[in-house]
C-alpha cells in the first residue's frame, strides 16, 4: 500500500525489455520494468523477459506483476517466474500478480506436474477489471478495459503528479484515448501497419490519434508490427500528431 503521511515523489522510470512478437536472439517479447516510489514492477512477462529484467533488478526486488492480456507474447514467462519463486533458494515473500480474468488456473495447468503448483501459495492472485486500482509502494496503477478480442487492459501509472500511459494491446477505442488523458507519456502498441476499422492492434496513425486527442506530450511506439520500419512508424504517427515521439528498444529508459 502506499505510504501514508508523505508526499509521493517522481520520477517514473519505464524501461523497455522487449517488445517482439517472439522471442528473438537480442530482444525478448513484451516486457518493461515500471519503478517509481519504491515500487519495482514488471508489466507484462512476454517471452524471454525474465533474463533482461534480472539485469536490472533481483527477482526478490520485484514488488509485483501486471499482465495486460494472456496472450504468450505478454504472458509466457509466467510460469516460469512460478518455477523461479516456487524453487527458490531462500524463501520469496508473495507478491500480487494482477492479470486478467483466469490467469492463475492457465499457469496451474501448465505446471499441473509440479508438487504444489496452485498460484495462491506462492502469489496474491488479483484479477483485472476495468477502472480496478492498485497500489504498489506508491505507485497508484489503473486498469481500463481496451478492444483486443480477448479480456485486455491497459494502464495509467501515477506517482504524485507524475503520469504515465500504457496501451497494451488493443484497437482504436475511447478508454484508450481516456487512459491517456493526463498522462505526459503514452506507450503506445502499434501491432498493425494497416488502417482499417475495426482492429485489434493500432497503426502509427492510430497511436497518433490517441496521442493527439488524450493531449500527451511524448509518444512512444512499441511491439511494432513485423516489416514496420521504426522511421516509417515515427514519420506515420507524426502525421496526425505534434508532440515529441520516439520508438521503444531493448534496455531503452524513460523518466516521466
Amino acid at each position: 500500500m502506499a505510504g501514508r503521511g508523505r508526499k509521493a515523489e517522481g520520477p517514473i522510470r519505464w524501461t523497455t525489455l522487449g517488445s517482439a512478437p517472439y522471442p528473438k536472439a537480442e530482444e525478448p517479447c513484451s516486457g518493461y520494468l515500471l519503478q517509481g516510489g519504491g515500487a519495482n514492477v514488471l508489466v507484462d512477462i512476454g517471452g524471454g523477459t525474465l533474463g533482461p529484467l534480472q539485469h536490472l533488478i533481483s527477482l526478490d526486488d520485484l514488488h509485483a506483476v501486471w499482465i495486460s492480456h494472456l496472450h504468450a507474447d505478454h504472458f509466457a514467462d509466467m510460469p516460469l517466474l512460478y518455477y523461479a519463486f516456487a524453487y527458490a533458494e531462500k524463501p520469496m515473500r508473495k507478491i500480487p500478480v494482477l492479470a486478467p480474468i483466469g490467469w492463475a488456473k492457465r499457469v496451474e495447468d501448465f505446471v499441473k506436474s509440479a508438487a504444489d503448483h496452485h498460484m495462491s501459495n506462492f502469489f496474491q492472485v488479483v484479477e483485472l477489471k476495468d477502472r480496478g486500482i492498485a497500489e504498489i509502494g506508491d505507485l497508484r496503477i489503473q486498469a481500463r478495459a481496451v478492444e483486443h478480442g480477448i479480456p485486455a487492459f491497459g494502464l495509467t501509472a501515477r506517482l504524485g503528479e507524475h503520469r504515465l500511459a500504457y496501451s497494451g494491446d488493443t484497437g482504436p477505442c475511447d478508454n484508450l484515448v481516456t487512459l491517456a488523458k493526463g498522462a505526459r507519456v503514452l506507450v503506445a502498441e502499434v501491432g498493425t501497419d494497416l488502417i482499417e476499422i475495426p482492429s485489434v492492434h493500432l497503426s502509427p496513425e492510430d497511436a497518433g490519434l490517441t496521442a493527439q486527442h488524450a493531449g500527451v506530450a511524448r509518444l512512444v511506439l512499441t511491439h511494432l508490427a513485423p516489416g514496420l520500419a521504426s522511421e516509417e512508424a515515427v514519420e506515420r504517427a507524426g502525421e496526425v500528431y505534434r508532440g515529441a515521439i520516439e520508438v521503444a528498444t531493448p534496455g531503452s529508459m524513460i523518466e516521466v
